[in-house]
């Protein structure tokens, strides 16, 4: 007799982010492949029609280049990882298909990680570092995050410079999670 393990689906752990990290913002977008923070903790997110910045809490867009003249690209540092953001005279970090992975980990000890599950599937968890449980899986250390509008496909995420976001991102856009 042939007996198969038993795996866990782990789309059905998925949950929204509990306190202090309850407050969500979804900004909608299309073919996202760059994004960021400016050093005043806005959104930033770039695709082929050009790049956005918006308010973390609101999801509100305070500047929009459509990038008419098709410049943004020439705007990338030489290895991808900055980007010089000319309407707030910023050079920001970036990170998706160009730019690098986010920054993970805040100083009170909060992190994110992803796990994947298929091909491209993709599932971001967080978890306090403080929190000293260590469940047999790896995964089930982390709080699963369920996404409102972004597929489980090619996702990045990271913190902001303040650490009181935290935003995952994908081709569809962003959704951004604020603690208090």
């Amino acid at each position: 007799m042939i007996f198969k393990k038993k795996t866990d689906n782990l789309f059905d752990y998925l949950i929204n982010p509990k306190i202090p990290w309850e407050k969500k913002v979804v900004i909608p977008a299309a073919g996202i492949f760059a994004s960021g923070w400016t050093n005043d903790n806005k959104v930033f997110l770039l695709s082929s029609d050009g790049y956005s910045v918006s308010d973390p809490l609101t999801g509100e867009i305070e500047i929009m280049n459509h990038d008419e003249d098709n410049t943004a690209l020439d705007k990338f540092s030489n290895d991808n990882l900055e980007f010089r953001l000319d309407e707030i005279n910023q050079i920001i970090k970036v990170f998706g298909q160009r730019g690098g992975n986010g920054n993970y980990m805040t100083s009170d000890f909060w992190s994110l990680d992803s796990f994947h599950l298929g091909l491209g599937e993709q599932i971001v968890g967080l978890k306090n570092l403080k929190d000293r449980s260590n469940k047999s899986e790896y995964w089930r250390n982390f709080d699963l995050i369920k996404l409102e509008r972004l597929e489980y496909f090619a996702l990045t995420y990271g913190f902001s410079p303040n650490e009181k976001h935290f935003g995952i991102f994908g081709s569809g856009g962003a959704e951004i999670f604020t603690r208090e």
